[in-house]
């Protein structure tokens, strides 16, 4: 069976269009964001030239993501051009709190593509609900298995902001994406003793698999924890860190220097996580934004995915990650990634490095 780790945007979306160039049959998408740019229209185009070729498509396309679709960047969202009242109440308090520098107009302008593929016979699309479901995956032809946390969009369009920094992960084989099927429709219990196994929260069946299994990892290991994590504010996944590290498990860290949320509830995390670790967790600030949901055990064991370190990822949104063990060519492929990524870092040794509002930390504690 083919595994593969995508670093990045340019890479996984370059495996995503190749993808959707090649199906012959079906190509079915679950989305969180999806925007009106580029990248966003590239891929729709792609869509419509496969379903011109008879393949089937469908989107499942969360509508609770057009809130971000509307403040940040252009503020363009490729589905959801209508207005929303309680879209558009969230997206002003999240603009106030953390888009207030973005000027730009959040009118939705028109686009012809989307009409084609809303008009198309070969595609389905949902994206009227708000589903909470913060997973992002594509399947191609029921063989092929694209998941992990990049949404569809250009986030690296602005020359002089920070780049995004992400991973998805390919798998290839039939019998994997039959087992995907069966554990996504809750058909299957989760196998610990498997190679690779997906891993779920599913908010309307009120099923959280992740959080459980991200402690478990934490106990697991023997010599080394890496972790990458956009966002982090979950109380007992910050203990059991702190109990990793107190045991003699070297861990490592690398997060963003200057989050594009919750900036202060990540720094509130890492100043109590240095405090209580007699400085010997290492903690890499990025000068690039970090978007991963990364974990990696003593080397060999990786879960990746969607879900968020903080209690939304954890308690309320759908997510989806991925269990990897004794994967050689996804150890390698990380570990010389690692060597450029850390290159955009800088080790904090002192806590007093961290600064942070304790009145914000505090409301993104509540919020997030």
């Amino acid at each position: 069976m083919v595994q593969e780790l995508l670093i990045n945007a340019e890479e996984s979306f370059t495996e995503i269009i190749k993808q959707i160039k090649k199906a012959k049959k079906s190509i079915s998408i679950c989305m969180y964001i999806w925007r009106d740019d580029k990248v966003g229209n590239l891929i729709a185009k792609e869509l419509f030239q496969a379903a011109n070729r008879g393949v089937k498509i469908e989107i499942i396309k969360d509508k609770a993501g057009s809130v971000f679709e509307k403040i940040e960047l252009d503020k363009q969202s490729f589905f959801h051009k209508k207005k929303d009242l309680i879209s558009l109440i969230k997206g002003k308090l999240l603009s106030f709190l953390y888009y207030r520098d973005n000027k730009c107009p959040n009118n939705q302008l028109k686009n012809n593509i989307l009409d084609k593929l809303l008009e198309h016979k070969n595609i389905q699309i949902d994206f009227n609900q708000e589903r909470h479901d913060h997973s992002e995956y594509f399947i191609f032809d029921d063989q092929i298995l694209i998941l992990g946390g990049i949404n569809i969009g250009n986030k690296n369009e602005a020359e002089k902001a920070p780049k995004y920094r992400d991973y998805m992960v390919k798998l290839k084989g039939k019998k994997i994406i039959y087992h995907f099927y069966q554990r996504v429709k809750a058909k299957k219990m989760a196998d610990p003793n498997r190679e690779i196994e997906f891993y779920f929260n599913i908010r309307q069946k009120k099923l959280y698999e992740i959080k459980t299994k991200i402690l478990e990892l934490l106990d697991q290991a023997q010599y080394s924890v890496d972790l990458e994590m956009a966002y982090f504010g979950d109380s007992d996944i910050t203990d059991k860190i702190i109990e990793t590290c107190q045991r003699g498990i070297e861990v490592s860290i690398i997060t963003s220097k200057d989050s594009n949320v919750q900036n202060d509830l990540n720094n509130y995390v890492l100043k109590k996580l240095i405090k209580n670790t007699d400085h010997k967790l290492r903690i890499y600030l990025s000068q690039e934004l970090i978007h991963s949901k990364f974990m990696c055990i003593d080397q060999t064991t990786f879960f990746i995915g969607s879900a968020n370190f903080h209690k939304l990822g954890m308690e309320s949104l759908s997510e989806l990650n991925v269990l990897i063990k004794n994967s050689p060519v996804i150890q390698a492929k990380w570990k010389n990634w690692q060597i450029k990524h850390l290159k955009e870092c800088n080790l904090i040794a002192q806590a007093k490095n961290l600064n942070y509002n304790k009145l914000i930390a505090l409301t993104e504690k509540v919020l997030c």
